[in-house]
């Protein structure tokens, strides 16, 4: 049966709300040492309460209407839809429009873990309402918060916090996509102090509101990451012009825009010139973000599979008692909470991070974000594919949803840094804290939460084996480059970028044996707090040595066939 309330009727999340999460340490960085924990955390389970049921029983009921009619389009003008700007009402009038603003500003001051559960519950109703909510509103909010000045401050972010006005966040150029460094929008100054934009923005979510925060090159001269600077732009008088919405098969009732800037004026947000500095924060938490968009869009196929499978008589039986069904069932459940498991964690580091700048909490928050955006959204595709083939040939019929959830899963693992985008940040930290303690290649790795982590039984040796596995693909990629560099590499020796190539092909392999290894991680140890997650803890340290296994093999295997095609299509280019 559906659930009437996206918060208390998941047990999972519930469990993680209730046992896992340190309330007391966030409570303290957040809200101050003599806060009241108890009472606080009650206020933000209520919150959740409230928002689960509406979300449940007024969203989700629209998501197919909203996916269906999508954008509007109509002399010139792009618009979101009725159903869509009826659910962000229900949202606003609640109180959640950007919960996270302080109270002084009009919001609820929400820490960024009760958020991200407030963006999972949208996500499983309908996750182009979620990403409305949190790009159109959160984003702009947060930014406008952490570097506006006391003016800004008090023009947008009371609007933000009501709903009264929908901004978005520009980086994005037809030119520069994931290499921000070669963006060409500028922004100069004029003698009144005002900035004038010149430039495209393509693919920007929720760009058809009021406002929008612009990345550009402000220092004449500058190149890459040098020289940017984050401004604000009001639409208001043709400011700037939204000159189309993108047709697009995910996410459909979403504007995703492209935006024309000539001779745009506007504000410096912050210190001109640290753009990329500061745009930072809003990156990693927006892909810890999409991280758990995937885990509400996975949440709602697990949810309908299994009521499905439950009704579905064939061959005498409902198709979950099949073996095959039901292992595909246990496979969604399993990478389901060891997403979300992993999620809160990143994000309640990343509250002790903006809130109590917590240095080791920073370290940690930059290992496993990238496997959180990961594991979060290539989990929600094999979800979603699941979902669909346990339903069979109705599940390409639109009024079963489950061909909606696999379209807007496919949107996850791209937007805010591809994958394969994700995959190079994870390794090329991990390669280099290896390269300087090659000591930790006998014993637990460079990862302190993995090498320290200790578990028994079954989930105990099968975690040490995933471990191991990991660390022996490391120990083979170290091995060539010692051989290829020699042994004057493990005391500081320069790498050339032709040095990184079998790391660079082999970074998505060991990203997903690392992700899996600590998904297994995080299960395991709420099951030391709750035995009855015993099961589903073996099953992922199970899963994560198996994945861990064969990408060592397929690592050991490579026959350098990769790089002799790289090389011919260098020899033609040239």
């Amino acid at each position: 049966m559906t659930a009437t309330n996206f918060f208390s009727g998941n047990p999972d999340l519930v469990e993680v709300f209730d046992k896992v999460i340190p309330w007391s340490r966030v409570v303290r960085a957040v809200e101050g040492e003599g806060a009241d924990v108890a009472a606080t955390v009650s206020t933000w389970r209520e919150i959740l309460d409230l928002a689960g049921k509406y979300i449940a029983t007024e969203i989700a009921p629209r998501a197919a209407k909203v996916d269906e009619i999508g954008v509007i389009r109509e002399n010139g003008q792009v618009r979101m839809n009725e159903p869509m700007l009826e659910n962000l009402r229900g949202l606003a009038e609640l109180g959640l429009a950007s919960p996270s603003v302080p109270p002084d500003f009009g919001g609820a001051g929400l820490p960024f873990t009760v958020t991200m559960m407030i963006g999972e519950m949208l996500a499983r109703a309908d996750l182009s309402t979620q990403v409305q909510h949190g790009i159109g509103w959160n984003s702009p909010a947060a930014l406008i918060y952490r570097f506006g000045t006391d003016q800004q401050k008090a023009q947008y972010l009371p609007r933000l916090a009501k709903g009264e006005m929908m901004g978005a966040v520009a980086m994005t150029e037809p030119q520069a996509g994931s290499d921000v460094g070669r963006l060409t929008t500028t922004a100069t100054e004029r003698s009144d102090g005002c900035w004038m934009l010149q430039g495209r923005k393509q693919f920007i979510s929720a760009g058809q509101g009021e406002m929008v925060i612009v990345l550009a090159r402000c220092v004449a001269g500058s190149s890459g990451l040098d020289g940017l600077g984050m401004f604000i732009a009001d639409r208001e008088g043709g400011n700037y012009v939204v000159e189309r919405a993108e047709h697009k098969f995910t996410i459909r009732g979403s504007p995703t825009c492209a935006l024309v800037f000539e001779g745009t004026r506007s504000a410096a947000l912050g210190k001109p010139g640290e753009g990329w500095k500061q745009i930072l924060t809003f990156m990693n938490e927006s892909r810890l973000g999409v991280g758990i968009q995937g885990i509400g869009v996975a949440t709602a196929a697990l949810e309908k599979a299994s009521e499905y499978a439950a009704r579905r008589v064939q061959m005498g039986k409902p198709i979950r008692e099949h073996p095959m069904v039901a292992e595909m069932l246990l496979d969604m459940e399993t990478t389901v909470a060891g997403a979300r498991a992993l999620a809160y964690e990143a994000a309640v580091l990343q509250d002790l991070v903006m809130f109590g700048g917590d240095q080791r909490a920073a370290r940690e928050a930059r290992e496993l974000t990238p496997l959180v955006k990961w594991y979060g959204t290539e989990g929600a595709v094999r979800v979603c594919r699941l979902a669909l083939q346990i339903h069979g040939g109705v599940g390409v019929v639109d009024e079963y949803d489950v061909g909606r959830f696999m379209r807007d899963s496919l949107i996850t693992p791209i937007y805010e840094g591809t994958s394969q985008i994700q995959s190079l940040m994870a390794v090329k930290d991990l390669m280099k804290w290896t390269m300087q303690r090659p000591a930790s290649l006998v014993r637990g790795g460079p990862s302190r939460l993995l090498a320290g982590a200790r578990f028994n039984g079954r989930v105990g040796s099968d975690f040490a084996a995933a471990r191991g596995h990991v660390v022996g693909s490391l120990r083979g990629l170290v091995g060539r480059l010692v051989r290829r560099k020699g042994p004057g590499l493990l005391r500081g020796a320069s790498l050339e970028d032709e040095d990184l190539g079998p790391i660079l092909l082999h970074a998505e392999r060991l990203t997903e044996s690392l992700a899996h290894t600590h998904a297994a991680r995080v299960l395991a140890e709420r099951a030391k707090r709750v035995p009855e997650r015993r099961r589903i803890a073996e099953r992922a340290a199970r899963t994560a040595r198996l994945v861990a296994e064969r990408n060592r093999r397929a690592i050991a295997l490579d026959d350098g066939s990769v790089f002799e095609r790289i090389a011919a299509w260098r020899s033609e280019r040239n």
